[in-house]
C-alpha cells in the first residue's frame, strides 16, 4: 500500500499539479501532513495547497488529489483524478 502511495505521489509531484490539503481546524495536524508529504513523498512545499474550512463534509475537490483532515484526525480522500492516475501508471505495463 505504501508503494501504492508513494507511486501516487510521484506521479502528482511530476506533474506539477498542486494537491489541496483542507483542514477542519485541527492546523497543527494539518502541518505535520504537509510536513510528511515533503518529506517522505519529496512534494515541493509550493504544490501543498492549505486551506481552512467548515467541515470535510460534502467536500467537493477540484485538483488531481485533495485531502481533508476532519476534526477527530481523520484524513479523507476527498478527490483523486483517476485518468490522471490510470495515465501515469501505464509506464509500468508490461510490454
Amino acid at each position: 500500500m505504501k508503494s501504492a502511495i508513494s507511486l501516487l505521489m510521484f506521479s502528482v509531484s511530476v506533474s506539477a499539479s498542486p494537491i489541496h490539503l483542507y483542514h477542519e481546524s485541527n492546523s497543527t495536524e494539518a502541518l505535520r501532513y504537509k510536513e510528511i508529504l515533503m518529506s517522505e513523498y519529496q512534494i515541493p512545499e509550493d504544490l501543498i495547497m492549505m486551506k481552512t474550512i467548515r467541515s470535510c463534509d460534502g467536500l467537493k475537490g477540484e485538483g488531481k488529489l485533495d485531502l481533508c483532515l476532519k476534526n477527530n484526525g481523520d484524513l479523507l480522500m476527498v478527490s483523486v483524478d483517476r485518468e490522471f492516475i490510470n495515465e501515469s501508471l501505464k509506464v509500468f505495463r508490461a510490454p
